[in-house]
């Protein structure tokens, strides 16, 4: 079979790449034809033609990649929602790219940097569309649902808060920043001079966008929104909603509330499909019975920033009376943030490590007693969750988005009200009050889906596709892009 795989950088770690990249070796494990595309934007791969074009790349995975230089979507198109939607240059470079490797089936996890009109292109060239949310960038220009103020927002429902929420950008001025970012690393080795007038440049186009999984929300950032914009930004939530109902065969939800949440803005229920993702680290995963440390150790992996409830924690132990436990906070972190969480945190233990390496995990995970994981947004089905069971370690987690599917109150975790550290100190004293349930939580973690798994249902999930209708429509005259050929 042909797969294709739309998604992040597979280079990065971390987010959906690391989901999409062990996803994509298994299939070429398992003898099928596999390609990756992937945008550029997010890593500001822009040169000065500013034309888009495609990188391929065949000497790092057992499969094709493909990336999108000079992508005329933006990682945020604030003020810009058209773009989000389709534009005419990316739409010439995707359809020229589909009719060249004739892929079975197209699956999307991550537009990044791609205008949703990608699922059209593709379905009406006869490939078998799927679409993955693991964040909510189809109805949402920021993707995860957190408001200008940082508080957790429901929703599109109010289209003229969500304008003031975005505010405008100016596009020209936002490929420039990426073009200046792109150069800026060799500039600052190989002539200091040129790079400290670029930083002078690039200081005078005015702030960065903020939002999504690598630009936190800022708390307080008020934007103003472009006139009309409110009326751009529900044409853009119609586009998307209607893009999911109509040209994506199958759309699966990593957990029960992605469903709920899209079909309450119009996408077809009878395309959604609730299935659970597989983790690389399932595969190792282990039945852990050591006996808890003393103190008790509350940790935290992952994101260390606003969105990911990161300050909920740190008030919800400082609300605890100094006893038997200390807190472990793991992942890289913006200095001044956590030095405003130091300053509120007053005498209490915590402590924040620092980034961390992916094969580091097995012994963070074994450091740890309980697992907090405190996110104010609705994080779909988050990777921390997998990691943290795979380690054997129970879980505290916000009473939002996936983690319901998978911490069961009182069995092999517990749930708190989301942004409540009132709530969350309540939860850490139950538990503290009688460490024997950490035993008990333990003992209670079910086992979890392995990417192996994953790989394979979502094969026979393609094979369905494919029996109810034809497959790729052959363009004429197409042929296999060479290594190192634009298209």
């Amino acid at each position: 079979m042909r797969i294709l795989i739309v998604g992040n950088d597979p280079m990065d770690i971390g987010g959906v790449a690391n989901y999409t990249r062990p996803l994509a070796i298994k299939f070429a494990e398992h003898g099928h034809e596999v390609r990756y595309l992937y945008s550029g934007a997010y890593h500001s791969r822009y040169d000065l033609s500013l034309k888009p074009y495609l990188k391929l790349h065949r000497d790092r995975f057992p499969f094709e990649c493909a990336e999108i230089i000079n992508s005329e979507c933006l990682p945020f198109n604030f003020g810009n929602p058209e773009i989000d939607m389709q534009s005419p240059g990316m739409a010439g470079l995707l359809s020229e790219y589909l009719d060249r490797v004739q892929p079975d089936v197209m699956h999307v996890h991550s537009r990044f940097g791609l205008p949703a009109a990608i699922n059209r292109i593709a379905s009406e060239k006869g490939i078998k569309v799927v679409n993955t949310i693991h964040v909510y960038g189809y109805i949402c220009q920021k993707r995860v649902m957190i408001d200008h103020e940082g508080k957790p927002c429901p929703g599109p429902s109010d289209l003229e808060r969500c304008a003031v929420c975005t505010g405008e950008l100016s596009y020209r001025k936002e490929r420039f920043r990426a073009v200046l970012r792109n150069y800026n690393k060799a500039l600052k080795l190989k002539s200091p001079a040129v790079f400290r007038l670029m930083q002078r440049v690039k200081g005078s186009l005015g702030p960065a966008p903020s939002g999504g999984e690598k630009n936190e929300t800022a708390p307080g950032f008020l934007p103003q929104p472009a006139p009309q914009l409110a009326r751009r930004l529900a044409a853009r939530l119609r586009y998307c909603t209607e893009t999911l109902s109509r040209y994506s065969d199958s759309t699966i939800c990593v957990s029960n509330d992605v469903k709920t949440t899209l079909e309450s803005y119009g996408v077809d229920g009878r395309r959604l499909l609730v299935q659970h993702i597989g983790s690389v680290i399932a595969e190792r995963q282990v039945a852990d019975d050591h006996p808890l440390h003393d103190p008790i150790v509350i940790g935290n992996i992952g994101g260390v920033n606003h969105y990911k409830g990161t300050h909920v924690l740190v008030e919800a132990v400082s609300k605890l009376p100094i006893g038997n436990f200390v807190v472990r906070i793991f992942g890289k972190y913006d200095e001044e943030y956590v030095r405003v969480l130091k300053e509120g945190s007053g005498s209490v233990p915590v402590e924040f490590t620092g980034r961390y390496h992916p094969e580091e995990l097995p012994e963070i995970l074994r450091q740890i007693d309980v697992m907090v994981l405190p996110s104010i947004c609705n994080d779909t089905a988050p990777q921390t969750i997998f990691e943290s069971f795979s380690g054997g370690v129970p879980i505290i987690a916000s009473r939002i988005g996936g983690f319901p599917d998978f911490v069961r109150h009182d069995h092999n975790g517990l749930l708190f009200e989301p942004g409540n550290s009132d709530d969350l100190a309540e939860k850490i004293a139950y538990v503290l009050s009688d460490p024997q349930r950490l035993v008990r939580y333990r003992e209670n973690i079910p086992r979890l889906k392995t990417i192996t798994e994953n790989a394979r249902e979502l094969v026979l999930l393609y094979e369905e596709l494919l029996e109810k209708g034809s497959g790729y429509k052959k363009a004429s005259g197409s042929r296999p892009l060479q290594k190192g050929e634009r298209c």
